[in-house]
C-alpha cells in the first residue's frame, strides 16, 4: 500500500518521456530514470517539495524537477509529447470529484497515441486505487 503501479505495466521505458504531476520528493521518478532509463520530469507547485527533490535527485541523469501548476505546465508542452503521465497520490488526489476535466483534457493533449495516464488514489484508509488509462 502507498506506492504506484509496478513499472512493468508500462513496458519498456528506455528513452520514453515521462512526467509526474505532483512529484513531491521525486522518489517515483528517480526510480524510473535510474532503473528504467526514462526521460523524466517531476512537476509540483510546492517549492519545498521541488527543492527536496532536487536535493535528493538533482544529479540523476535524465531527471528534472519543475515548480509549476500541473495544468499550466502541460499546456506549455507540444501536443503528443509524453509517453507516460503519472500522478501517484499527486495532483489528481487533491481535486474535487467534479474538477478533473481541465487536468484530464490537458493530459490527454500531451499524451502520444498509446501513451498512458497512471493514477494512484487513496480509496479508503486501508486501500489504494490504481487506474491506468491508455490514449487512443
Amino acid at each position: 500500500m502507498g506506492i504506484g503501479p509496478p513499472p512493468a505495466v508500462f513496458g519498456d521505458l528506455h528513452g520514453r518521456q515521462v512526467a509526474e504531476l505532483g512529484c513531491s520528493g521525486g522518489h517515483n521518478l528517480a526510480h524510473l530514470a535510474v532503473h528504467h532509463c526514462a526521460e523524466a520530469v517531476g512537476i509540483d507547485h510546492d517549492p519545498r517539495k521541488i527543492q527536496r527533490a532536487r536535493t535528493l535527485y538533482g544529479n540523476v541523469p535524465r531527471l528534472a524537477f519543475v515548480r509549476a501548476d500541473a495544468i499550466a505546465y502541460l499546456r506549455s508542452l507540444p501536443p503528443a509529447s509524453l509517453d507516460l503521465c503519472l500522478s501517484i497520490f499527486g495532483v489528481f488526489s487533491f481535486l474535487e470529484p467534479t474538477e478533473p476535466g481541465p487536468l484530464l483534457t490537458a493530459t490527454a493533449r500531451v499524451l502520444r497515441p498509446g501513451g498512458r495516464l497512471a493514477l494512484t488514489l487513496r480509496a479508503t484508509d486501508t486501500t489504494d486505487l490504481v487506474l491506468i488509462y491508455t490514449r487512443s
